[in-house]
């Protein structure tokens, strides 16, 4: 019979609550099946917040996977409408690149016909146009500046390397046009122009072999070409005066002048101040009276000049 009391006693679990306002003690009894069903609970319980833990966990992890994916393939998207858009510009560029070197090649031809037609023949067609192909010079002067200007634009807009591949005849041609006289030489409005006229003093009709061009009194008087002086000095009517040679036959005359800059033997270059404007030698008021001469005959001097 004590045996079998102690094998009951065995499968029981006693809790024995002591509370503090009373003296009365309380025991639970827990039995054995009771007691595994308790651990049982505790255990799945347990396993279940765990569970719930890992998969949130997982889901938290997922979460910023795909945000980093998302991101990715913007950036992605970005990278290939930029590489795209690159595509566009290499393509584009290239095909300029064509144009250009096209553009350059039949400039380069044209620049050789024109520089051994004015400056190898060492301005032959000067003498020819007081001829009757007396328009000729000054045409095709007009367009070698044209020319040279739509080259400009060219060379502006492309690197150093496509400038070294231009050809000697055309570095010839702007020395050409350097020391050819198309600077205005003094800011003002022509007052008298080149041909016959009536003589300001005894109104006798008179050639009038260049130009006037009235301005203040003490302006800046600029070299229309690069030269080398070949007078600076008082020359009667022209009173203070400058005469420059340009070379292939071509001078400038520069009179009336209050004050010469530029001396005589000295090299000049186009746009460099040489006198100021005066009225000396035989004039009626400040002006300056401007020539220009090919082979020693005096020409119009507008045909020259740049267009205002």
């Amino acid at each position: 019979m004590r045996k079998t009391s102690k094998t009951k006693r065995d499968k029981c679990l006693s809790i024995i609550l002591v509370p503090h306002s009373t003296n009365e003690i309380k025991t639970i009894k827990i039995t054995s099946v009771r007691y595994k069903l308790y651990i049982l609970s505790t255990i799945a319980v347990t396993f279940t917040i765990c569970i719930g833990l890992y998969f949130a966990s997982i889901i938290h992890t997922n979460k910023a996977l795909k945000s980093a994916l998302d991101e990715a393939n913007n950036k992605n998207k970005e990278q290939t409408t930029l590489l795209a858009q690159n595509a566009q510009q290499i393509s584009d560029l290239l095909e300029r690149e064509k144009q250009y070197s096209k553009n350059i090649s039949d400039f380069s031809e044209k620049y050789k016909q024109m520089t051994e037609n004015f400056v190898d023949e060492n301005m032959e067609n000067v003498t020819a146009s007081r001829g009757s192909s007396g328009r000729s010079f000054i045409e095709n002067a007009s367009e070698l500046k044209k020319i040279l200007e739509h080259l400009q634009e060219i060379n502006d807009s492309k690197d150093s390397d496509v400038t070294n591949k231009l050809s000697d005849s055309e570095k010839k041609l702007q020395t050409y046009i350097e020391y050819f006289p198309t600077l205005w030489p003094a800011n003002g409005i022509i007052s008298s122009p080149f041909g016959y006229r009536a003589d300001p003093f005894n109104s006798s009709e008179k050639r009038h072999q260049g130009i006037d061009i009235a301005a203040q009194y003490g302006e800046n008087i600029k070299a229309s070409a690069s030269g080398k002086v070949i007078l600076s000095a008082y020359n009667g009517n022209y009173g203070n005066c400058i005469i420059i040679n340009h070379n292939n036959g071509i001078t400038t005359l520069y009179a009336h002048a209050s004050s010469l800059i530029a001396k005589e033997g000295q090299t000049v270059k186009k746009g460099d101040i040489i006198a100021k404007v005066g009225s000396t030698g035989r004039s009626t008021g400040p002006h300056l009276h401007f020539e220009v001469r090919i082979n020693g005959t005096p020409e119009d001097p507008v045909k020259y000049l740049d267009k205002k």
